[in-house]
């Protein structure tokens, strides 16, 4: 293994320690509207996650990711008020659940694809959007319903310092068993897949089980972040999880970049503090964050994750020693 891989893995680990300690350290310092952004910010982490494996890592389009969020939301919530279930039972049921429903949703992407598949996903959520208020006496109908903070050892965590740390954990979880996921035979099938469905199945990858897994996984994660978003919000109701919730959804994901678990986070975080800092500015706010979007786009169209390997490259291009190498290695070439 080269000095440049071994120098950047070093780099890497280095980064992702001090994140983490910056992550665990900082939040006592900080007050409790902090601590709620930074909360959101890592449920919509969860979220993009799970639709990246989906859209940019297996190719399957999907606009109804706030439905699966909907769905563990209400079940993570009925489960734990009024059934009386632990919350941490019902967090994980809530996102079988979803998961189950993404399995179903699924099926239609073994003879689908692209706008087709899109207009699916799209009605499923208009179902889902119907069911939820035609279903009053489970899911609150239109009114909504309380979801109350859960108690852990005995404490009731009625802070958002507490429950952050809760979201932190499973946030580190599912995202490094996306990462490990990418790096396993599925995840180099769900790539294959995207790349060439045709020459995929020529290399005995299995479609219909890799797609449905896809959607599957997906779905979960929403479950899961869905779940997370309601306790820590405390009441939902419909309008959290219609087609804008979708669409922001698939922003994050494609500003931050496809196919890669570093982007949906990076896209994440950011989408979900600019509005945040754009508050002293509110009627201005919708046309800065559009255009920031129409420049990222258009400068990046890989998304942000792209950035750091761009810059990099070009700094050893201007680098002296690097320019000296660079004839020795292309005559040993």
């Amino acid at each position: 293994m080269s000095d440049a891989v071994l120098g950047d893995r070093r780099a890497r680990m280095l980064a992702a320690a001090a994140l983490l300690a910056l992550l665990l350290g900082l939040p006592p310092f900080l007050g409790s509207y902090y601590h709620y952004v930074a909360s959101l910010a890592l449920i919509n982490i969860i979220i993009a996650i799970g639709l990246n494996l989906l859209i940019g890592n297996a190719g399957q389009i999907s606009l109804c990711q706030s439905s699966f969020m909907a769905i563990g939301a209400y079940a993570t919530t009925y489960l734990s008020a009024k059934l009386g279930l632990s919350y941490w039972v019902a967090l994980p049921a809530g996102g079988c659940l979803a998961g189950v429903f993404g399995l179903i949703l699924g099926v239609p992407a073994l003879r689908l694809q692209g706008f087709y598949l899109a207009v699916v996903t799209l009605g499923f959520l208009e179902l889902a959007q119907l069911l939820i208020e035609q279903l009053p006496w489970i899911t609150g109908g239109v009114r909504g319903m309380a979801s109350p903070r859960p108690w852990l050892a005995g404490l009731r965590l009625s802070r958002d310092l507490h429950f952050y740390y809760v979201i932190l954990a499973c946030t580190l979880l599912l995202g490094w068993f996306a990462h490990s996921l990418l790096r396993s035979p599925t995840g180099r099938a769900f790539n294959a897949i995207r790349n060439s469905p045709s020459a995929a199945q020529t290399l005995a990858i299995p479609l219909a089980a890799t797609k449905l897994t896809a959607f599957v996984i997906s779905a979960f994660y929403a479950g899961i972040g869905g779940g997370l978003f309601a306790t820590l919000v405390g009441f939902i109701d419909p309008v959290e999880f219609g087609v804008g919730t979708s669409i922001r959804h698939l922003v994050f994901i494609v500003v931050g970049g496809l196919g890669s678990v570093t982007g949906a986070v990076l896209g994440a975080v950011i989408l979900t503090v600019l509005p945040e800092a754009l508050r002293g500015v509110k009627e201005y706010s919708e046309f800065v964050y559009g255009g920031l979007l129409l420049l990222v786009l258009m400068v990046f169209p890989g998304g942000l994750v792209g950035l750091w390997p761009a810059l990099r490259d070009r700094l050893r291009i201007s680098d002296p020693e690097h320019r000296s190498r660079r004839p020795a290695e292309d005559s040993v070439s």
